[in-house]
């Protein structure tokens, strides 16, 4: 789930949309729900980073997770750097590519933003904190001990650290935290849009296959999803393509992940994303091709999650 704040939000209108989105979940065989939320930051040189007017609050955020909880998701709280921050500065930048000026700094200044969002965790008795996702320029640094330290210090439950899906496969990820995810959006540059889907988890299996073989119990994949249009599993990182609708090539990626996450034996798999503020029920967004709402996709996750392993 994805939650950028609107102004004029109240503690009413964040409970009546929390109610609606985990009666969704529920409806559909999920047993768990990452809240994803954006922080910000200057530009990529930049060495501060924190909350905007479109970071849901604290006291919010603490609404839709005792929600959550009492229907009995698992809860995972995912801060996520929002790349309109960046690109005003520079158009190629992405939250991978960070130079801040001075690295110290930005790490003592993440610390401090994450503080508040760790406590709330653990007060409202989250499973997971993602500490980071997708920072791929600053991984390797060794600031990140303390933040793993001080985030031990005041949330119990696991830690996590979102790796994008080349960084995964091409080395290392450093993060010293209890597992990682994937947001995973393995490019097929030559899969055609009727590739079937035993063909595209082939080439999931290749490409998971770069990292590690056989099964993968401390792997998340954090992100799934995909445009529903052709030309889609050239480029399914790329959200706004501007091809035909083809709703058929998301329905089969996802298809593929859910029997590769099984086959596997993944810790879990979030599909991306569910918006706060829609109401599922009303289906698929306005001229959305990214949305799985009222397409073939939303039968696709609920007979995933229906068979998942338990």
């Amino acid at each position: 789930m994805l939650w950028y704040s609107y102004a004029g939000e109240t503690d009413a209108s964040v409970r009546a949309n929390a109610l609606r989105l985990v009666n969704y979940m529920v409806g559909k065989h999920m047993n768990a729900v990452s809240v994803t939320f954006p922080f910000v930051t200057a530009g990529p040189s930049a060495s501060v980073v924190g909350a905007s007017a479109r970071t849901p609050s604290v006291r919010h955020l603490g609404l839709f997770l005792d929600t959550a909880a009492a229907a009995g998701l698992r809860i995972t709280l995912r801060p996520l750097l929002d790349e309109r921050s960046l690109v005003a500065r520079d158009p190629l930048a992405w939250r991978g590519s960070l130079t801040p000026a001075d690295r110290a700094a930005w790490f003592r200044s993440y610390e401090a933003f994450l503080a508040p969002y760790l406590a709330l965790a653990d007060r409202h008795h989250a499973s997971t904190f993602v500490l980071g996702a997708e920072l791929t320029s600053l991984e390797d640094d060794p600031r990140w001990r303390s933040v793993v330290d001080a985030a031990r210090r005041s949330f119990s439950g696991e830690l996590s650290y979102d790796a994008n899906w080349d960084d995964y496969v091409s080395r290392h990820v450093p993060v010293p935290v209890d597992h990682l995810g994937i947001d995973a959006y393995f490019p097929f540059r030559h899969l055609g849009d009727d590739a079937s889907v035993a063909r595209i988890a082939e080439g999931w299996q290749r490409w998971l296959d770069q990292k590690s073989t056989g099964k993968l119990p401390r792997i998340v994949l954090s992100e799934v999803g995909i445009i529903a249009e052709d030309g889609a599993y050239r480029h399914p990182a790329v959200w706004t393509g501007g091809g035909k609708l083809n709703p058929t090539v998301q329905k089969r990626w996802f298809e593929a992940a859910c029997r590769v996450a099984q086959d596997r034996d993944m810790a879990g798999l979030y599909w991306w994303n569910l918006d706060f503020h829609t109401d599922p029920t009303a289906g698929t967004p306005a001229g959305s091709r990214t949305s799985f709402l009222g397409r073939p996709a939303e039968a696709v996750i609920a007979s995933c999650f229906r068979t998942w392993p338990r």
